[in-house]
């Protein structure tokens, strides 16, 4: 067996026990990579030593072991979200033609921490390190949808529901109705809420945990970003990459 072919072989166990949470026997094991049932089992034996797999003393089946975890913890720790969202970005605003936001939430607002530009010269309120409301933007409707209700009370106790626009959602009741249609949509729409004249959809990013950790946006002018658009092809776009993003945290959903 050579280096190359060996190492090849000890991956596969993992990938496969990683479909099996319960685990599998040296047999099913084997039968699963179509290897000699010795080979399987001395490829175990080192995976073993090394913490990546143990043996489940009841069942005598093979599970993925305490050191996975902590090298998947290792890795998601230290995921850039910025460097983790940019082809997607990129994606998104070359089929979309509009500018593209990815937004994470501090202190109860959100926060613009990446931009890609507009093809089209376009006056906005965003630029990256700034902040804004989460009640009235796209960005931060998307990121509400991962708080709980306790946390949106909280929210509305300490920045309240300030009017910017005659299409401001004011009132909390609405608000929370509009963040449960988001959850089952997987997408929030900026109806000119925070400025007039700018519509914008955004989606939430989820990490491995199934946490609400970032969200995505496209927005342009009102008159060009449609609401046909919008509920089109734009929500069609921004879902997929948003869960693109997602799944590179490692959210198996």
């Amino acid at each position: 067996m050579s280096q190359v072919q060996s190492v090849e072989r000890t991956l596969s166990i993992l990938e496969s026990l990683a479909k099996f949470p319960e685990g599998l026997s040296v047999t099913q094991l084997a039968k699963e990579m179509d290897l000699a049932k010795s080979t399987t089992h001395r490829l175990l034996n080192t995976l073993s030593t090394k913490g990546y797999v143990e043996k489940n003393e009841h069942s005598g089946h093979y599970q993925l072991g305490i050191q996975c975890l902590v090298i998947a913890s290792s890795l998601l720790n230290n995921l850039d979200i910025r460097k983790v969202a940019k082809e997607s970005l990129q994606k998104l605003a070359e089929t979309s033609g509009e500018v593209v936001h990815l937004c994470v939430c501090d202190s109860n607002e959100a926060v613009y921490i990446d931009k890609v530009e507009s093809e089209h010269t376009l006056r906005m309120y965003s630029q990256i390190g700034r902040r804004a409301y989460m009640h009235c933007t796209g960005v931060g409707k998307a990121l509400l949808s991962g708080f709980t209700e306790q946390e949106v009370n909280q929210l509305v106790e300490e920045k309240g529901l300030p009017k910017f626009t005659e299409t401001t959602i004011t009132e909390q009741d609405k608000l929370q109705k509009e963040l449960n249609t988001i959850r089952e949509k997987g997408f929030a729409i900026d109806e000119q809420e925070h400025e007039s004249g700018i519509r914008c959809i955004a989606a939430p990013v989820f990490d491995h945990d199934g946490m609400v950790v970032a969200a995505i946006s496209i927005a342009g002018p009102a008159d060009r970003v449609t609401k046909e658009r919008v509920n089109g092809e734009l929500a069609k776009e921004i879902v997929i990459q948003s869960k693109t993003i997602s799944k590179k945290l490692g959210y198996m959903k």
